[in-house]
């Protein structure tokens, strides 16, 4: 069967002419061969990625949302723990609270948003998937 091939002219400087010229009498193939073989190989590289590629970069953009997420999960259980922990353990049974417990109250209670606010705002996902935990 024959193929069809269309006829392109090339003009190429003088040290890939000599290298071309050497590389077709050392492997006994004609030049417009290795062009070919040259062009697809760079095509290939060069072009646009393949199907793979594509869901493989995906996967990895979902894989760090994730980690991302489970993160912040994580530290919203842990607030939520800490939280459970004081009333049943530290203040069960204990007088009602003065003005003066309210106001400490509410100064712990800042403390605790801060520290989870600069945690928020350190979250490195990539350190994330390396360590697999929380800091």
């Amino acid at each position: 069967m024959k193929t069809f091939k269309t006829r392109h002219q090339l003009f190429l400087p003088e040290h890939l002419s000599k290298r071309m010229e050497a590389m077709a009498k050392a492997s006994n193939r004609a030049r417009s061969v290795i062009l070919v073989e040259a062009l697809e190989a760079w095509f290939e590289r060069r072009g646009a990625p393949n199907a793979d590629e594509a869901i493989l970069a995906r996967l990895t953009r979902i894989e760090r949302r994730f980690a991302l997420f489970n993160y912040n999960l994580e530290l919203l259980w842990e607030g939520v723990s800490r939280l459970i922990r004081h009333q049943l353990i530290t203040a069960a049974g204990l007088p009602p609270p003065t003005d003066a417990d309210r106001a400490l109250g509410a100064r712990q209670h800042q403390a605790f948003l801060d520290e989870i606010a600069e945690r928020l705002a350190q979250t490195d996902v990539e350190s994330i998937e390396k360590e697999g935990t929380i800091q």
